[in-house]
């Protein structure tokens, strides 16, 4: 059963759990700059954008914009950075919904759900971070291959505590395991771009399918 429709009130849904990790990082004038930066390159492309239309959406004016950021492309790499660290929070934050002796299949795939369905709630960042990114600077591809970083590190920690539950598992290098979130963060983007951002959850159950199945966990 999908953790959202457990009975109890005890814990609040996913939908309102983004929410709340959402409005906590854009909730400033700042966060609001940002969101107008994102929402601006996934209408016009980088290129197109312009820092009138910037502070445009974001009903600030320029000065503001110069309190915060140097240029539009300053802007556009803190976007990133936001992107992958909302990211980052949902996935820790739906980790703390498991139960406290949940295995490593359980928390790998809270990771891929997650990771498919804010993909999915944000998808004018998902179209930044994976797909906008390459076009415009290395700083910016910089920052979210850190990201894919963070995922093969959560793997790692993962798959070796399975082992230490089942020593029987087979060794799986550093190099094999850095490959899962490059192939899924590669074959979300592909999806993005042909089918958009909420064709992505379809893609979890795959995902889990190829993590399991490359690390041995899937019997």
């Amino acid at each position: 059963m999908d953790r959202d429709q457990a009975p109890g009130a005890a814990r609040t849904s996913f939908a309102d759990r983004h929410r709340a990790a959402r409005d906590a990082v854009l909730v400033s004038q700042r966060g609001r700059l940002i969101e107008a930066m994102v929402e601006c390159v996934d209408g016009k492309g980088y290129s197109g954008t312009t820092l009138t239309d910037i502070v445009a959406s974001a009903r600030v004016s320029r000065s503001t914009f110069y309190e915060h950021f140097a240029n539009k492309e300053e802007c556009f790499i803190e976007a990133v950075h936001t992107g992958v660290d909302i990211v980052a929070t949902r996935i820790a934050e739906e980790l703390a919904q498991l139960d406290a002796d949940a295995d490593a299949t359980a928390k790998i795939e809270s990771i891929v759900v997650t990771f498919c369905r804010t993909v999915a709630t944000e998808p004018d960042f998902a179209r930044l971070v994976l797909v906008e990114s390459f076009k415009v600077n290395q700083a910016a591809v910089g920052y979210r291959d850190l990201a894919v970083d963070r995922f093969a590190e959560l793997y790692r920690l993962f798959y070796d505590q399975a082992r230490q539950a089942n020593p029987a598992l087979p060794e799986v290098s550093d190099e094999l395991i850095a490959l899962i979130p490059d192939a899924i963060g590669e074959r979300t983007r592909r999806v993005i771009v042909s089918d958009g951002p909420d064709r992505v959850p379809d893609l979890a159950p795959l995902f889990i399918q190829f993590v399991t199945a490359t690390l041995g966990l899937a019997a």
